[in-house]
């Protein structure tokens, strides 16, 4: 199986993806904050997707983040949220979108990628200053408790009530297996600033394992700092509906597929 998912629900996914996508008879997921400027504008032209076959993910209302980054701030910086902030947040965005397709199933996926919420501690603080806060040392530090005086906490188990299964962070094409380990935390292989070689190749690692790819893709042709060149997309949804091994699904399809409903 193959899922492709975008996040963010951008102006993008409905001009550029979704035409293209249809135009090879496929469909796809788009996890969308609730919140967002484009869904306040276009959440008519969301429903009429979702009404063609598209999948309408939960992607939060407010799309928070870590305080680093530059477009977070202070009312959505995940440092701040709680565990009942965050479930009250899923809870309420669910029934958003359900005012918009009529779905009760649905899947979501961590902004960001990131399931934690709170504070670090200062180990952590100090190797961000460091530049060395995605390294082997910050693995050590969570792995073994090390981070004195943190507050984060993995919010995974407020997703897992109110979900069919979630989608987090990356992983290399070559660590695919047949069925991920857990389907509240399905890792995808990034497809932004990937050539058409990349995906292709990726697709026939998958389709050569029988594991289910997921990928995960920001902007298409533009409309967003990680982005996937719009002839790049275009030529992998060619190539995977000429390739009859491929069953192209949505990600709750393809969840549905190995784990059945939640």
């Amino acid at each position: 199986m193959i899922s492709l998912t975008f996040d963010d629900g951008l102006d993008c996914h409905l001009d550029t993806a979704i035409p293209i996508l249809e135009r090879h008879g496929l469909r796809g997921t788009f996890y969308v904050p609730v919140g967002g400027e484009t869904f306040e504008r276009r959440h008519a032209d969301w429903g009429l997707a979702a009404r063609a076959g598209h999948e309408l993910g939960n992607h939060s209302i407010f799309h928070p983040g870590v305080s680093s980054k530059p477009w977070v701030t202070e009312g959505i910086a995940l440092e701040r949220y709680s565990i009942d902030r965050m479930a009250r947040e899923l809870r309420t965005a669910n029934t958003v979108l359900r005012l918009v397709d009529g779905q009760r199933e649905r899947t979501y996926a961590f902004p960001c990628s990131n399931p934690w919420l709170g504070s670090n501690g200062w180990p952590r603080r100090a190797l961000a200053r460091a530049g060395l806060d995605r390294t082997r040392l910050a693995g050590w530090v969570d792995r073994y408790g090390l981070d004195i005086g943190a507050t984060r906490v993995d919010y995974t188990p407020v997703v897992e009530p109110l979900f069919v299964a979630a989608r987090c962070g990356g992983i290399p094409v070559d660590e695919l297996s047949v069925t991920p380990a857990y389907r509240f935390q399905v890792r995808g292989v990034e497809g932004d600033g990937c050539s058409l070689a990349q995906l292709q190749d990726a697709v026939d690692i998958a389709l050569e394992r029988r594991a289910w790819l997921v990928l995960v893709f920001h902007g298409i042709g533009g409309g967003h700092h990680l982005s996937c060149d719009e002839p790049v997309f275009a030529g992998l949804c060619a190539y995977l509906a000429a390739e009859p091994r491929a069953r192209v699904v949505t990600f709750l399809q393809g969840a549905k597929a190995i784990w059945g409903s939640a």
